[in-house]
């Protein structure tokens, strides 16, 4: 089964996403941030990650650059 990990800031958003994503059989890992989405990266293994671009504190391009680099 395809892991997935969303990375989102929006609440709404991921709780959205973790819905449908599962309901079409994926396994899936929320992050609220871009910290936590590294972190869940190197414990998670994740086949798939969805990354808001708009974020505070790291937005989606420095958690791209990051995600790239590992």
């Amino acid at each position: 089964m395809v892991k997935i990990l969303v990375i989102d800031d929006d609440r709404g958003i991921r709780h959205l996403l973790d819905a449908f994503l599962r309901r079409k059989g994926y396994d899936v890992v929320l992050a609220e941030n871009g910290q936590r989405g590294l972190k869940l990266l190197r414990q998670e293994h994740p086949g798939v990650i969805v990354l808001d671009l708009k974020m505070p504190e790291m937005d989606g391009l420095a958690v791209l650059q990051e995600i790239r680099r590992i």
